[in-house]
């Protein structure tokens, strides 16, 4: 995922709201490593004053939002939902990934290091 900088691996949901609400705005999103499932990832969504978590499935073969599009990448969900706008809540309202929070971390990355930096 290199030079995609809307992928924030090192934070935490918590960290991902307050990124959010202190840098963004309505439509801001960014995508991090799930802290709940590990090996999924969560797409943080800021609309209005709040902020919606979307968790997305990684079964090895493909990324999905647990039963929508399929995708061979992470890089090509969040490309397909940013261009297509048809995510939607539960209760049918659209989520709009319109503007994505870079990642202010370094990029490079040092072999002798496990420590994850921005994409």
């Amino acid at each position: 995922m290199s030079s995609r900088r809307w992928f924030h691996p090192t934070i935490s949901g918590l960290e991902a709201e307050k990124l959010l609400q202190e840098q963004g705005y309505d439509g801001s999103y960014l995508a991090r490593l799930s802290s709940s499932n590990p090996g999924a990832f969560t797409l943080s969504v800021r609309r209005g004053n709040e902020v919606t978590h979307i968790k997305i499935q990684n079964n090895g073969d493909f990324f999905d939002l647990y039963g929508g599009e399929k995708f061979a990448t992470l890089p090509e969900l969040v490309q397909y939902y940013s261009e297509n706008g048809e995510l939607k809540e539960k209760n049918g309202q659209a989520i709009e990934l319109k503007h994505a929070l870079i990642c202010a971390e370094p990029t490079t990355e040092s072999s002798s290091s496990n420590k994850l930096s921005c994409a």
